[in-house]
């Protein structure tokens, strides 16, 4: 039945109005976050008149007109089901290294590339007629070259926006020509502060040249040979770099550490971000009965809360019972039979939370979050002070940012006690300088000439317009991070230099030998 329905689309989509273009999303990260800050662009495009069709790992039982959903039935699953399920230890994932992190998100587009080959939805589209055609291919680039290279090799000449809910410009060195600025910003994995200490660049350069390297020794090799099974014809996966017209990054500078960012990334940071709805009868209830406030407490959707663990869930409610003048919605995901001990009467539990909502009532004092990008720009956009608990990834830097802007604190997900929550709490909300602070960074991410879903939108109509400019793509697309980064340049000016040292040593041996045989020869005579 699936197959059906997306053929018909196709259908509809080559008969479509002249003005329509036929566009294809691939949302293809299993993990919710990465599906929530593309929806609002998916939607977007389908109001504007365009036929959207969207390959997913999450879909929309009931989506709005012109966008169609065509599932990655099995990525999930092969997620969660398989042996990749041992790496995702998403609490754990703090005490793995830089190195160890690197190679996983490689593993781990990699492993969705196999899933993808075994995919009821992605032969589905594969399957297209041959003559038909997307206009626009915009897919979310952390997941690898592997699965956009399929797309682009079986539906040729596409334009290509890849697309980030990531705020490290650095992590598109490959698709766009992005430099790695190794003494400015840490690494997207490097839990290190803007500021770094020597050894600390030592450190960066060493993580940013082996991501480099990785990418040009496993991760397009293997990619290639994956690709291959299913088009023996195939060019390599960087080839396919030479379809990307521009790119869809979540960065804002007012909120994240600054580096340089290529002409052809547009700035959307915050793309996710939507005009609050009502919330529930019920969290309406709650959070208007709030006195004094109510505080939100969420670890995201990967990091699950019904995951900490019995002695990391009682120190969380412990601190919470602890301040009975405030009421405390937390977002955990199993039912309260099973907690180690009695929800507080000031606590309330819920399985899913109208994260943004909650955060524009004027109501909430505080968020206590996992620190991930989307949580921490709906903070800020809505000036709520934050408390990170950082549990892998970008997660470090986006709170470590926010404590140097002095707009939240940091405690450890690995080891905390009640007390020190508690302490954090009262010191957040009892000086005014994280209010103050926060108020004023609000104010300037949100001062923008248009909405960063606006400027998505126009950028993609403006290729869809412009289909074969790439006039915006940098050379640096095209060199090896040795020549882009003019290492060889180096290895050069020090082999000289070497040579000239050498040189001169051995001019003063010489000359220093003749001086002692003329001081020899005058004390013979």
């Amino acid at each position: 039945m699936r197959c059906t329905n997306v053929w018909i689309v196709a259908v509809l989509a080559c008969v479509g109005v002249s003005q329509a273009a036929n566009i294809l999303f691939m949302s293809g990260v299993p993990s919710p976050s990465h599906y929530i800050w593309l929806r609002p662009l998916i939607n977007e495009m389908g109001r504007r008149g365009h036929n959207v069709t969207v390959l997913s790992a999450d879909i929309e039982k009931h989506p709005p007109a012109n966008v169609t959903y065509v599932h990655l039935e099995n990525f999930y699953s092969h997620m969660y089901n398989t042996s990749m399920k041992q790496k995702l230890d998403f609490f754990n994932m703090a005490n793995e290294s830089p190195a160890t992190m690197l190679r996983f998100f490689d593993e781990f587009g990699l492993d969705l590339c196999e899933a993808a080959l075994k995919s009821e939805g992605m032969h589905s589209v594969l399957d297209y007629p041959k003559d038909f055609k997307f206009h626009l291919f915009v897919s979310d680039f952390m997941i690898g070259p592997c699965i956009t290279s399929i797309i682009l090799h079986r539906f040729k000449g596409l334009p290509y926006i890849p697309s980030s809910p990531y705020n490290a410009p650095s992590t598109a060195a490959a698709v766009l020509g992005a430099y790695a600025y190794s003494g400015l910003v840490p690494n997207h994995v490097y839990d290190a502060p803007e500021e770094m200490s020597f050894l600390q660049r030592v450190k960066n350069l060493y993580y940013d040249l082996y991501e480099m390297i990785l990418h040009e020794t496993f991760l397009h090799p293997e990619a290639d040979r994956i690709l291959r099974k299913l088009y023996p014809d195939a060019p390599s996966t960087t080839s396919f770099y030479r379809n990307v017209r521009l790119s869809l990054i979540n960065v804002n500078p007012v909120i994240q550490y600054k580096e340089p960012m290529m002409p052809n990334m547009i700035s959307v940071g915050g793309l996710q971000i939507q005009k609050p709805k009502p919330l529930p009868a019920d969290l309406r209830q709650v959070v208007e009965g709030a006195t004094n406030g109510f505080i939100l407490f969420s670890l995201g959707s990967n990091a699950r809360s019904d995951l900490l663990g019995p002695e990391r869930i009682i120190n969380i409610m412990t601190a919470m019972e602890r301040l009975p003048q405030y009421r405390f919605l937390w977002k955990f995901e199993s039912d309260e039979s099973k907690l180690p001990m009695a929800v507080p009467k000031n606590v309330y539990i819920r399985a899913w939370m109208p994260q943004n909502d909650l955060l524009a009532h004027p109501n909430i004092k505080l968020f206590i979050t996992h620190s991930g990008l989307l949580s921490t720009q709906e903070a800020i956009w809505n000036g709520v002070p934050i408390i990170g608990f950082p549990v892998f990834a970008d997660q470090f830097r986006n709170i470590n940012y926010c404590v140097d802007a002095g707009i939240g604190k940091r405690l450890s997900i690995q080891n905390f006690q009640a007390a020190q929550l508690v302490a954090a709490i009262k010191e957040v909300l009892g000086e005014p300088k994280y209010a103050k602070r926060m108020a004023h960074v609000s104010h300037l991410f949100r001062d923008q000439p248009e909405s960063p879903l606006e400027r998505a939108a126009w950028w993609c109509e403006w290729v869809l317009r412009n289909p074969d400019s790439d006039l915006l793509q940098s050379r640096a697309v095209h060199m090896s991070w040795f020549r882009k980064y003019s290492y060889d340049v180096i290895l050069f000016v020090l082999a000289v230099v070497l040579l000239l040292a050498i040189a001169i040593w051995k001019v003063a041996a010489i000359v220093s030998k003749l001086q002692v045989g003329r001081s020899a020869k005058s004390k013979g005579d």
